[in-house]
């Protein structure tokens, strides 16, 4: 049969190479994508083929509260709330969303359901949620698919930046514009590789913090000098999705690991029934399925880290 495309596809094609149905395989559907799943989070950890660089950007759009009736509240007007007795500054107003960049008080944050009000208007209106931006929250969230971050590109100015003829650049091309068009580029580019060292040394990149398991980015950074309708450029690793992208399912290590996966349920669910006499005197061997299936695992986890997954970098230094 053809490469299986899709997740059902896939798992039955598993369960044919354990031997359907030729063979009873002792499986429920649910362990069998149990399995599955188990088998794609390892192949998305490790394998060079699992997950995909990729520049994520996020806009930063400050914090806004969406309340039952805006009308009457005015940018710059201040506004505060009847319960938590917080306030902000309001930026900007869209349809029912009051936008703010920080809290006057960050020890008083807006609760969902008061009441607030502002300079311009008296008359309370509820809030019906809360959207916490980078300036408030701390941090950014990130799609869930996301597995990692490696860093954020420069989000406000150092020694190379500048526009027009504030450009370090430009002012180096201007001032050598006879030597450049009259013999070779050396010197520029040792110029500009000898200015790159120099940020990293005196500026040096924005640290961040990244868990997966909460999908928030933390820019350890002054976030007041972070403008609001600008965006931040993440560098990261994203899964690559089966649903999306169907010739994952035809992978041979993750057919194989998880065809492995399933049998080592096969075994274990048969070693319940060790020393039990079916008629004709046949027993079943769940242990030897259990052995089997545990040492091709092994293999295949040993296969992908010498021959499927990228190698470790050194740190020289």
């Amino acid at each position: 049969m053809a490469q299986p495309t899709t997740k059902k596809e896939f798992k039955e094609w598993c369960l044919r190479k354990l031997g359907k149905p030729v063979i009873e395989i002792n499986v429920d559907q649910d362990q069998v994508d149990d399995r599955v799943e188990e088998a794609l989070s390892y192949y998305w950890d490790y394998h060079f083929d699992g997950a995909e660089r990729i520049y994520h950007k996020h806009e930063l759009k400050g914090s806004y509260l969406t309340v039952a009736n805006a009308t009457g509240f005015a940018v710059n007007d201040t506004i505060t709330g009847a319960t938590s007795t917080g306030s902000a500054k309001i930026i900007s107003i869209e349809d029912n969303n009051i936008y703010y960049k920080t809290l006057i008080d960050e020890d008083k944050p807006f609760q969902s359901g008061e009441d607030v009000t502002s300079t311009s208007q008296s008359t309370p209106t509820a809030i019906n949620s809360i959207y916490k931006g980078l300036h408030e929250a701390g941090y950014i969230t990130m799609p869930e698919n996301i597995i990692g971050a490696v860093k954020v590109f420069d989000l406000g100015s150092n020694i190379t930046a500048g526009s027009g003829m504030f450009n370090v650049q430009y002012q180096f091309v201007l001032n050598n514009l006879h030597d450049i068009v009259n013999y070779n580029l050396t010197h520029f580019y040792m110029s500009m590789q000898n200015l790159q060292f120099m940020e990293e040394l005196l500026v040096g990149m924005t640290p961040i913090r990244y868990n997966r398991n909460v999908n928030k980015l933390h820019l350890d950074t002054k976030h007041s000098r972070l403008d609001i309708g600008t965006f931040v450029a993440v560098e990261a690793y994203k899964i690559v999705d089966p649903e999306v992208y169907q010739d994952v399912y035809k992978d041979r290590w993750l057919q194989n690991y998880a065809s492995a996966k399933i049998k080592y349920q096969w075994g274990s669910n048969l070693t319940k029934f060790n020393g039990m006499t079916l008629p004709g005197n046949v027993q079943f061997n769940g242990e030897q399925i259990l052995n089997d299936a545990r040492e091709e695992i092994q293999r295949l986890e040993e296969d992908m880290i010498t021959s499927y997954s990228l190698p470790v970098m050194d740190m020289i230094g």
